[in-house]
């Protein structure tokens, strides 16, 4: 599953660079988007983060997302609110209490996907909100489709470090300031700890890594990608010699070229992964590479999102631990992996896994 790539950005701090950058969230100062001298007992006016103002509800009970960024904050800090999802919690089961695991589905506007405005219209939302569209002018266009109902343009950023800004705007519409404040703190926390660890690798020691996607491992996307940043932050080399496709990513590559590319270890993204796995570590084909003889292919977790890719989201905080866990465990010694992931869960996922479910996120199982 992919996202919308071309968006303008909110910087958090001038120009983030990847590994290069900490953003300082205690210090942040978002633009005047709440107003509490405008505001009445049942309404309020706000200015959305491209500008626009709108008038929403005092309380907002009842959200919808067009995208799985921002649908995925909603549910890490307000699950409760949400009356539909993008898309379905990954999973089988999905690690989800049973209360989310039946919201319904409605789909939205990412990737390869075009929404149904009277689906949306059809849950009777408080608001909407749109992480999808890049202008003003087009997020005026949605909101004379839904009427009444205040589109709230959200804008994530296209960068791994850029969610902070958003997590603060949802949390402050929606009331809940200190649960955005707790992600936003474990956030930084999953940043430093990654910076610290790879800031002085030398690139001769880095992790070459294949990213393989598709349902033939076949398809990939190149250094730069916004489908790629978690490899390339924490640490690693992304060997992929592609075109870099804008959007929905995943270029074509071939056999021969991953041969040329010799790499380290191979990460399975979106596609079949499970079933792509097991064509990799049994394939003639692939086992002529040094990583499929080492054993080091490794699928990404992704219950009930993605921790890397597909989409590139908020789920990629926790993912910033296992990456660099993955790549490097010989400098990340002093990590707990199973607690973060234990903690991650119960207080943004809001579920607590058992040490067995912990085990098969781990091992790229259950997908």
């Amino acid at each position: 599953m992919g996202f919308k790539a071309t968006k303008k950005r909110i910087t958090i701090i001038g120009v983030v660079a990847i590994l290069a950058v900490v953003v300082l969230v205690g210090s942040i100062a978002l633009p005047p988007y709440f107003d509490s001298n405008n505001s009445s007992d049942s309404t309020r006016t706000i200015v959305d983060m491209y500008g626009r103002t709108l008038t929403v509800p005092t309380t907002i009970t009842r959200v919808l997302c067009t995208s799985p960024i921002d649908m995925q904050i909603v549910y890490m800090i307000a699950p409760d609110k949400l009356v539909g999802l993008p898309f379905a919690f990954n999973g089988n089961p999905a690690y989800v209490p049973t209360k989310y695991a039946d919201i319904t589905i409605i789909g939205g506007w990412f990737g390869q996907q075009t929404g149904n405005i009277e689906t949306f219209l059809s849950q009777n939302p408080d608001i909407i909100l749109d992480g999808t569209d890049e202008s003003v002018e087009a997020l005026e266009a949605r909101q004379k489709q839904f009427g009444n109902i205040p589109v709230i343009g959200v804008n994530a950023g296209d960068f791994l470090t850029q969610y902070t800004d958003e997590i603060t705007f949802i949390g402050e519409l929606l009331g809940v300031q200190g649960q955005a404040q707790k992600l936003n703190k474990y956030y930084q926390n999953a940043m430093d700890y990654v910076t610290s660890k790879v800031s002085n690798i030398q690139p001769a020691d880095k992790v070459t890594i294949y990213y393989a996607e598709g349902s033939a491992g076949l398809n990939t996307d190149p250094q730069g990608s916004m489908h790629t940043m978690l490899l390339s932050f924490c640490g690693g080399i992304n060997v992929a010699d592609v075109t870099l496709l804008s959007g929905y990513g995943m270029a074509s590559t071939s056999m021969e070229s991953i041969y040329q590319w010799d790499p380290q270890m191979i990460i399975i993204g979106r596609g079949s992964q499970a079933e792509l796995y097991n064509t990799i570590i049994n394939s003639p084909t692939w086992n002529q590479l040094d990583a499929v003889k080492k054993g080091s292919v490794v699928i990404r977790p992704d219950n009930p999102f993605s921790w890397f890719d597909g989409p590139p989201g908020p789920g990629q905080i926790l993912g910033m631990y296992w990456m660099v866990h993955t790549l490097y465990p010989n400098l990340t010694t002093d990590l707990d992996l199973n607690a973060q992931v234990k903690t991650f869960y119960s207080q943004f996922y809001h579920y607590n896994l058992t040490d067995k479910e912990i085990q098969t996120l781990l091992s790229g199982g259950n997908l």
